[in-house]
């Protein structure tokens, strides 16, 4: 078994294309390494990546990498240090360090995940109008097949449930911008707003902010659509009492 942290050890942090271009399907980069293991299976390194990795509630993206005579099936991508680790398997051919290559992401997968992800921080401010204040959450998932949120509050009634649904609508159909800002810790506070989980936030020398234009300014290093209005119909679809607050299921449409 590949220890894949020890493997990726010294190696100069991948540069993650997704971070500023969220609807780049196809890049150019280059191969740094292949980890090997069993069979058909490894791990790619390439110089710069599109293919986000599973982290902050998103799962990772799907797709390919190829050039002439090889292709390589991407089915998981880790953040290693900063070095991202694009695990799969071989469909032909191999690669080897310096060959050019070309990354191709499923996209319907990808926009999916960012109208989800939009989505999740629409229902963040849902619930803060209804609720009358931001509520922190404990967990997240804002992908397919059943997107979640956590929340570390008191389970909303049925009335409340289709108050946030409408509240979150309200806003996708005013079709509001939305728009990546890198603060520094000093600034932060300026930029990020109607957050949760401010306060539990590391120390950075960089913070990477999605700012939905007059609904929240929420820290996230996720993919996003650029207006509210391509998230489609929020609809949430269930509720789930925990020990601990509730788990909040939801759609787009």
């Amino acid at each position: 078994m590949v220890n894949i942290y020890r493997a990726l050890e010294g190696l100069k942090e991948t540069s993650k294309v997704y971070m500023d271009d969220q609807y780049a399907r196809i890049l150019e980069s280059t191969i740094i390494n292949v980890v090997k293991e069993k069979g058909k299976k490894a791990y790619v390194i390439v110089d710069k990546s599109i293919f986000h990795p599973r982290s902050g509630g998103q799962p990772n993206d799907i797709g390919v990498i190829e050039k002439e005579g090889t292709m390589f099936r991407v089915l998981k991508v880790l953040n290693v240090r900063g070095v991202l680790a694009h695990y799969g398997k071989f469909i032909e051919g191999n690669f080897n360090a310096g060959n050019k290559v070309k990354l191709k992401i499923d996209w319907n997968h990808r926009f999916r995940v960012m109208r989800l992800h939009t989505a999740g921080h629409i229902i963040d401010y849902a619930l803060k109008k209804i609720y009358g204040k931001v509520i922190n959450t404990l967990d997240a998932f804002h992908g397919p097949p059943k997107a979640y949120i956590v929340y570390d509050a008191e389970a909303p009634s049925p009335e409340m449930l289709h108050k946030i649904e409408k509240e979150a609508n309200k806003i996708v159909k005013e079709n509001r911008k939305v728009k990546v800002i890198y603060a520094t810790q000093e600034s932060l506070l300026k930029i990020a707003f109607n957050a949760p989980n401010l306060d539990r936030l590391p120390p950075s020398e960089k913070y990477r902010v999605v700012v939905i234009e007059g609904v929240n300014g929420i820290p996230c290093t996720g993919t996003h659509v650029k207006e509210t209005s391509e998230v489609g119909e929020i609809k949430i679809i269930g509720m789930e009492k925990l020990e601990r607050g509730f788990k909040l299921f939801y759609n787009v449409l």
